[in-house]
């Protein structure tokens, strides 16, 4: 199964990249999230202290995530 989000973990950074992987993760991001949102390197930009909402956000819509650590 592929995830429908990577979720890059920069170590050493207080932001992580979120890249949408299917049509359903990038409906999610733009209802919860909104549309104002900086990207960098075609990933979604987030800041440390928001991970975990939008993790726990995700796992109760059922969307499937990987985190990858750099």
């Amino acid at each position: 199964m592929k995830p429908d989000l990577t979720l890059l973990l920069v170590d050493g950074s207080n932001i992580s990249l979120l890249y949408p992987k299917t049509q359903q993760s990038q409906d999610w991001i733009e209802k919860n999230l909104g549309v104002d949102y900086q990207v960098f390197a075609k990933g979604i930009v987030v800041e440390h202290r928001y991970i975990d909402p939008i993790l726990q956000g995700l796992r109760e819509s059922d969307l499937s995530y990987l985190i990858q650590r750099s």
